[in-house]
């Protein structure tokens, strides 16, 4: 190198906006950390002793009672017209019984099993979901459908 003439350049100067983008990009780092950490701290845990007291829901008996007699009517009226077949009637009127526990007693039938039923106190829709269980999965479509219609009438009527 000694025959050739060094040159030394000095700093680059750069614009502030790489500054400003630069603090920007850290900001946001810290940022998603900071969402990052408070988005998976534990939450408080829900016991007996710190739950708050709900008041309880009063239920007009009688205009659900309605309703849902008029439900088990347009089921059994929709398979006497032909238009659904008598396990989807037997299973309509299956669900229908279990909504109206939920809206009656906010029991969630709706979303239990057989034997769920059967393990809780409401022993009279257990016997009759039973009896709903083999005509709703019933190939030969030959459940008797009016007498299914009657059984759904009295449990609403009786509860």
């Amino acid at each position: 190198m000694s025959g050739t003439n060094a040159r030394f350049y000095g700093a680059i100067d750069y614009s502030p906006a790489w500054l400003l983008l630069g603090m920007a990009l850290i900001g946001l780092a810290i940022g998603a950390v900071v969402i990052i950490f408070y988005l998976t701290r534990h939450k408080e845990i829900k016991t007996i002793a710190n739950l708050k007291i709900e008041a309880p829901k009063i239920v007009n008996m009688n205009m659900l009672r309605s309703k849902y007699l008029h439900l088990i009517d347009d089921a059994e009226q929709s398979f006497q017209r032909r238009q659904i077949k008598a396990s989807e009637c037997h299973q309509k009127l299956s669900k229908l019984v279990r909504l109206f526990y939920c809206e009656a007693m906010g029991f969630h039938a709706d979303i239990m099993t057989l034997s769920d039923i059967k393990k809780s106190n409401y022993k009279d829709l257990a016997e009759l979901i039973e009896k709903y269980y083999p005509d709703e999965f019933d190939t030969l479509e030959k459940g008797p459908v009016a007498q299914s219609a009657e059984r759904a009438r009295e449990i609403v009527r009786n509860a």
